[in-house]
């Protein structure tokens, strides 16, 4: 009996150890609005956690995993209704909560311009994202949706939010 509460208590303890180290990966969020223009001088707007500025475990998760969500109800900007802001909103929630189920991933923010909303998450295992978010296509979802990844152990996909002292709204 004493060898099997031994072995349950190390058990949890293992358990909450792993909870504990992949927690320490996630920063605390620190959410920025900016705005920007593109090269065709339309309306950029970025949302980022700023705590990945200085990000120590970069190494860690070094795949860009790029989502791709069309814009179907948008103002002549083409920029989404608030309507339309609602539903690329959820499928932005199915595709995190999707992707945090399947282990620890690092969610950085998202741009939103014309015609379009790109979601940016860094993944340290590029096979188990690609058949979660390949699973997840098969089913219906609020928006039409394409994904691709590639190796960015530097980051530099998403650099420009954090260049210099970002301005938030």
């Amino acid at each position: 009996m004493k060898l099997f509460r031994t072995c349950i208590i190390s058990a949890f303890t293992l358990i909450n150890l792993s909870c504990y180290a992949q927690a320490d990966y996630t920063p605390k969020e620190n959410w920025c609005i900016q705005k920007a223009t593109d090269q065709s001088n339309n309306d950029v707007l970025i949302t980022a956690n700023l705590s990945y500025k200085d990000y120590a475990y970069k190494a860690s998760f070094p795949w860009c995993l790029a989502v791709n969500i069309i814009t179907v109800n948008k103002y002549p900007n083409g920029h989404p209704t608030p309507e339309e802001a609602a539903v690329l909103n959820d499928t932005e929630d199915i595709i995190t909560s999707a992707l945090r189920q399947a282990g620890v991933i690092q969610y950085v923010g998202r741009v939103t311009v014309k015609d379009y909303r790109e979601l940016y998450y860094f993944v340290a295992d590029p096979e188990r994202a690609d058949a979660i978010l390949s699973r997840l296509t098969k089913k219906r979802q609020p928006r039409r949706w394409e994904y691709s990844m590639q190796q960015d152990p530097q980051w530099e996909r998403v650099a420009p939010f954090f260049s210099g002292t970002p301005k938030c709204l």
